[in-house]
């Protein structure tokens, strides 16, 4: 209750000022660039309640009306779990999209319930780890037809300092240097279809990515691996205020992978209702569908559901061994131009997976 009593005071503290910070459906927006700060409070299973400060910066490279405006957060916060960070993310659209640009720079000191690797454990298997994460990702696309780019991609995660006070801890079951700082660097090919009608929110439209990453010596990974990723989304319009969202996301890794790198299944994205990690491994397939449905100009609600699992090679992922949630949650529509959402979920799921998440912008 007391997660809810802090959304709804926020909620009533920032909605009077959300019309100033951001154009109205009416307003013509004069000015190319424009830098909205606004508090930021959340909450999820893995970090409790988050509070910090946000900077959304929105320019448009375009010289035509159809290029979509580029966008980046510049965010810090701390949480309840004594967890913090620094995140700048962007988005960049150069003039008619001819090229699309995004990348991350993110800082972690980070405090995680690590329960081991594969697709089945316990509550009680859980132990405190804490480490410290630089994540640096960029990926350039070039526009080979509307709505398809196509280009490189390039991640570098460095991690230190991992500590755990638990000697009976499953990390020490790993290689024993991941646990002494190491570096994951990957380049590879990277190709996306994007046709989505808003990002923030889309009503209509697909967007599907393939990508992956080749983590070498010569490109100074202290571990060789490959990761394959796939994300494909549907978005299908059922009626002026129905949608129904779909996605598949599949991860898929060949080597020695580091426990940082592998396949994650849970958190505020993908499979709520489970501890993001609390199952890990070389392989994820995971598959949710949403019911989304706007009730007033500022009001709707979302009903969801999901599959997935992990495994250490592809042709051990089974059936049944699925795990599954479901859930459902409210949406206030904090800008009705941008469609952009609070959302406030709470999943459940089998393996005694439960959740409350409270976040800016839809789950996917």
């Amino acid at each position: 209750m007391k997660k809810i009593y802090l959304f709804f005071c926020f909620f009533l503290f920032f909605l009077p000022y959300s019309q100033a910070m951001w154009p109205s459906d009416s307003t013509v927006v004069k000015k190319k660039l424009s830098l909205t700060p606004f508090p930021a409070l959340f909450s999820t299973p893995e970090t409790g309640i988050g509070y910090g400060g946000l900077v959304v910066p929105v320019y448009n490279f375009g010289s035509d009306s159809l290029t979509r405006s580029s966008n980046g957060q510049l965010l810090a916060y701390y949480t309840q779990k004594k967890q913090s960070s620094v995140q700048l993310t962007y988005t960049i659209y150069t003039n008619h999209e001819r090229f699309n640009i995004t990348g991350a720079a993110n800082y972690y000191d980070w405090p995680i319930l690590y329960y081991g690797t594969g697709n089945s454990n316990a509550l009680s298997d859980s132990s405190l780890v804490t480490y410290k994460l630089f994540l640096f990702q960029n990926r350039f696309l070039k526009k080979i037809k509307n709505f398809v780019f196509a280009g490189v991609q390039y991640q570098l995660t460095h991690i230190n300092d991992v500590r755990y006070k638990n000697v009976q801890s499953k990390i020490i079951e790993r290689n024993a240097r991941e646990l002494d700082g190491s570096t994951a660097s990957g380049l590879g090919p990277a190709l996306l279809l994007d046709s989505r009608d808003n990002p923030l929110n889309a009503t209509k439209g697909w967007y599907a990515e393939l990508g992956t990453y080749f983590n070498q010596k010569a490109l100074g990974s202290e571990f060789n691996f490959t990761r394959y990723n796939i994300d494909v989304r549907r978005f299908i319009p059922l009626s002026a205020k129905k949608v129904l969202a779909i996605q598949g996301v599949g991860k898929f890794s060949t080597g020695k992978v580091p426990f940082r790198e592998m396949a994650l299944l849970g958190g505020g994205r993908t499979m709520r209702g489970f501890y993001e990690g609390r199952f890990r491994d070389r392989q994820l397939l995971a598959v949710q569908t949403e019911y989304r449905q706007q009730l007033f100009s500022r009001l709707g609600f979302v009903v969801f559901g999901g599959l997935g699992q992990v495994a250490d090679r592809g042709k051990d992922l089974n059936l049944n061994l699925i795990k599954r949630a479901a859930g459902g949650g409210v949406r206030l529509m904090l800008n009705r131009a941008q469609r952009l959402n609070i959302r406030i979920d709470y999943a459940i799921g089998s393996d005694k997976a439960k959740g409350l998440y409270f976040d800016i912008g839809e789950a996917f």
